[in-house]
């Protein structure tokens, strides 16, 4: 059995000691990046709270739709291996997904995204694609499957991905949007928070497919 090999991301952060404690628009902005990487991969987002400040009632968190091909792959299916590009591919937005909190955190703070302790969130990634790795170690039939999650770079490349959602110009206006509602509203419902994206740009999974379908054809060149 092949080991369970993830990169980790000490790169990113910064060591530990006593949190920094962050303004309320600092983690209003942090839960908007997550929100606006879910939308922008297509994954539904179901709430997004942030908690008043000196209330220990409900942390500051965002609901997104759950991965239901992993679900599904969870439960032995007859045919794992055509369930498994869905779970991929899913388990990758769910990392950037988690990176976008910390890369709209450091946008609104002026400072570099590994400037930023996004630790939770980075742990969450991290294990997301272990938990992934460990399910397809369970199946004989995924064993020639794509594993560009288990890639060095795998990390480095979801993180890119999320900063270049937050840091696009086109998508700006709607980062503030949900920012400044939460900070108006505290909590947004899955309804009002596409009414407030109506118009954003999404990722174009289709694309994303037929070009790896393209590179999967392709035949290796004769070196000569």
């Amino acid at each position: 059995m092949s080991k369970v090999r993830i990169p980790n991301i000490e790169h990113l952060l910064r060591p530990r000691s006593a949190p920094a404690k962050i303004s309320r628009e600092a983690v209003a902005y942090h839960e908007a990046g997550h929100v606006l990487v879910c939308y922008h991969y297509s994954r539904d987002v179901l709430q997004a709270t942030v908690a008043e400040q000196d209330v220990t009632a409900e942390p500051s968190h965002v609901h997104f739709e759950p991965n239901h091909a992993l679900a599904s792959l969870m439960q032995r299916p007859g045919n794992p291996s055509r369930l498994w590009p869905e779970a991929l591919e899913q388990t990758l937005s769910t990392v950037r997904i988690l990176f976008g909190g910390p890369a709209a955190q450091a946008l609104y703070q002026g400072v570099a995204f590994n400037q930023i302790d996004g630790g939770y969130d980075y742990q969450l990634a991290v294990r997301s694609l272990l938990s992934l790795e460990r399910l397809r170690l369970q199946y004989e039939e995924l064993a020639d499957v794509d594993l560009s999650h288990k890639e060095a770079s795998t990390l480095d490349g979801l993180a890119a991905d999320a900063n270049r959602v937050i840091q696009s110009p086109d998508n700006q206006l709607y980062l503030d949007r949900i920012a400044l509602r939460l900070l108006v509203h505290n909590s947004l419902n899955g309804e009002e928070i596409n009414d407030l994206l109506s118009g954003m740009k999404r990722h174009d999974r289709m694309r994303d497919i037929h070009r790896k379908l393209v590179l999967r054809r392709r035949p290796a060149r004769d070196e000569h």
